[in-house]
């Protein structure tokens, strides 16, 4: 950089401090705008401690849980796609039988037929769920296909008769992987889902939008929303895979579920560190930010407003259009230098995470 340019940023900077000088005011609003909000963080930390929460340890739920509000169940109706098959009713039947209610059984030509049901018929609301199968049958009378059995390996909790439940991690049984394709309809909205958990099945999210710490819904032993279990998903899914298996093995897998109840449980949760602060502010913090540079913002704004309309912009513009590219690289890496010093300096003068990372956001952001 020569020494014209070095004139000229010296000028641009009287005529900032000038302004500043006159303003004073304006001046002292915006350095206390500035420092008010980490002020506010620190008096936050100081007075919200952070508690250690947990364990957390689950009962287990019976995986033939029913709903709540079946109270009625010859009110409501399982619904099955297509109703063409004659296997596919038995199948349907089986279920009703598994669930061990008085449920209506109800059969469709077609998935789309049954949507128009759903749309235009209010007895659609005592639908438990619908069974739609996806399988490629040529005749009615088609049996259920059958392929090749394949081993899997799950957790489960089983609980024989006349024995205590037990957990078997790893236990290991034969399913057969057939060609059988389903997928089971509920309601779109929840029927159990109350205030303030958020309806929807929520199948197109791996993970909450906002994650938390700890477990989720720690006061749920069945996991809470979206519900799985209150809302009999898992029960007729089960009642199902039962149903399919009976059929083509009756004897010996009948005899192999009378003595198993299967249970579902949620894994143990471990002791966790629970910081009010981060719950409290973590909403906030971006307005926050934005109100603590707000006021240099639109007093930058007003200013060179203020310029283009007295015509006084003479400066500013030629500065960096003539400015060695070189050198702007070197300061801003030296930049990047300091404040990766200025961290690891800080770091050396506290024991305490949260008060640490509480003033050095105060140190780096205030003199700015």
């Amino acid at each position: 950089m020569d020494l014209l340019a070095l004139r000229q940023f010296a000028v641009l900077l009287w005529k900032n401090f000038t302004l500043k000088r006159r303003k004073f005011f304006n001046l002292i609003l915006e350095v206390v705008t500035i420092l008010v909000f980490p002020m506010m963080l620190l008096l936050f930390r100081a007075i919200i401690e952070m508690n250690v929460t947990g364990p957390y340890n689950f009962t287990s739920q019976p995986i033939s849980t029913l709903p709540s509000f079946l109270q009625n169940p010859e009110e409501w109706k399982l619904i099955y796609v297509p109703s063409n098959i004659h296997v596919l009713k038995e199948i349907t039947e089986n279920v009703k039988r598994n669930l061990n209610i008085s449920i209506k059984v109800q059969g469709f030509s077609s998935e789309s037929e049954f949507e128009e049901y759903v749309k235009y018929d209010y007895g659609s609301y005592k639908v438990l769920a619908a069974i739609v199968f996806d399988c490629d049958f040529k005749n009615s009378g088609d049996p259920l296909p059958l392929q090749v059995r394949k081993l899997c390996s799950i957790l489960v909790v089983m609980k024989i008769k006349g024995q205590s439940a037990t957990a078997r991690p790893g236990a290991k049984f034969f399913r057969s992987q057939m060609l059988v394709k389903y997928h089971l309809r509920f309601v779109r909205i929840q029927r159990t889902i109350l205030w303030p958990d958020r309806i929807g099945w929520k199948t197109s999210f791996l993970f909450p939008n906002y994650p938390s710490p700890g477990p989720r819904n720690p006061d749920h032993n069945d996991g809470g929303s979206p519900g799985y279990i209150r809302e009999g998903f898992l029960a007729v899914q089960h009642a199902l895979d039962k149903a399919i298996m009976l059929y083509h093995e009756s004897n010996a897998r009948q005899k192999l579920f009378d003595g198993i109840s299967i249970f579902v449980q949620r894994f143990p949760y471990p002791a966790y560190s629970h910081d009010g602060l981060i719950w409290l502010s973590g909403s906030f913090l971006p307005l926050m930010f934005i109100l603590m540079f707000s006021p240099t913002v639109l007093s930058i704004v007003r200013s060179i407003v203020w310029e283009k309309e007295n015509r006084l912009k003479i400066i500013r513009e030629p500065l960096f259009r003539y400015s060695d590219y070189s050198f702007i690289f070197i300061f801003l890496m030296c930049y990047a230098i300091a404040s990766i010093f200025f961290a690891f300096m800080i770091s050396t003068f506290f024991s305490k995470g949260e008060s640490k990372t509480s003033l050095t956001e105060l140190l780096f952001n205030g003199p700015e």
